[in-house]
């Protein structure tokens, strides 16, 4: 019996020796996320979970367009987050062969057009009342939307288009979180009548009484779920039980807003922000870890 463990310990350790790495390698987790801060912070939630279980986790960011690929080649292991079954749909639909949902983040994930508060609803209720001449002689020409390849900045592209918005001198601009705070705080300051493309959940939505306007060409989609995805290589090799516990994460549009807005307002990082959140819900996170019950 003792000869057989020296000779299972001389091929442990020979296996140790030739593959240094490949221990190191089974406890590691790429982490992709799209570049807004409001993925940032959920992404930062997942790595929290998946650091506290051991495993070391590497993050990639990137636009919609530069990190789906990622996800279709298998070069990032798990996704934040897929929004479904509208914003990103042709995202997906492309790249779903080689991935799978793993869990539901948060529901209510929305993308629409709104306006403050202060203008009457009377005026302004519709994307449609934009032509209004009355409106629009008081309206910001100027539009001001996100990146490029984002679904909300390809959905409102496509309000532009169907309301012929350009004809009453509207221009959709991308631009990025820190430009779209200050335009909104400065419109909102001298009281301008102005719209902006916005989503839920984004911190914007806690700076400032928006009010979302209708537009029943359901051309920004509708209520969407965002959801944790992974590459099926990583399905396959990781550990059952923390699959399980992957799929217990779940959150809330008022948790993300509220860690956005403590990024880009109270100007916490996303790691903190994020784990200033798991602190405060204690119960939820010790939910989410917890062994399964077979065990």
């Amino acid at each position: 019996m003792l000869s057989i463990a020296r000779r299972l310990a001389a091929l442990l350790a020979a296996f140790v020796l030739a593959c240094p790495n490949a221990i190191a390698d089974s406890r590691l987790v790429t982490l992709g996320y799209v570049d807004l801060s409001f993925y940032e912070v959920t992404a930062k939630v997942v790595q929290s979970v998946l650091e506290r279980l051991g495993y070391n986790v590497v993050l990639k960011t990137g636009s919609h367009a530069e990190i789906y690929p990622l996800l279709g080649k298998g070069e990032i292991d798990l996704f934040v987050a897929a929004w479904l079954p509208n914003a990103h749909a042709p995202y997906w639909d492309k790249y779903k062969d080689e991935a799978v949902l793993v869990t539901k983040l948060f529901e209510d994930a929305r993308l629409f057009w709104a306006v403050p508060d202060y203008v009457p609803a009377t005026d302004l209720g519709s994307v449609a009342d934009l032509n209004k001449p009355a409106v629009a002689a008081r309206m910001q020409k100027q539009i001001l939307g996100t990146k490029p390849d984002s679904g909300l900045m390809t959905g409102s592209q496509k309000v532009m288009q169907a309301y012929a918005l350009a004809d009453s001198g509207y221009e959709l601009v991308s631009g990025n979180s820190a430009e779209r705070l200050a335009n909104l705080e400065e419109n909102i300051s001298a009281k301008r009548w102005f719209v902006m493309p916005l989503s839920q959940p984004n911190y914007l939505n806690r700076v400032a009484k928006m009010r979302a306007l209708a537009e029943p060409r359901q051309l920004l989609g509708g209520a969407d779920s965002a959801y944790l995805a992974a590459h099926k290589d990583f399905q396959a090799r990781i550990d059952k039980r923390i699959w399980h516990v992957l799929q217990r994460i779940s959150l809330s549009v008022k948790a993300v807003t509220e860690m956005d807005y403590l990024v880009n307002v109270n100007k916490l990082t996303p790691d903190y922000a994020a784990r200033n959140w798991m602190a405060a819900h204690p119960d939820t996170v010790n939910y989410w870890v917890q062994p399964d019950s077979d065990e």
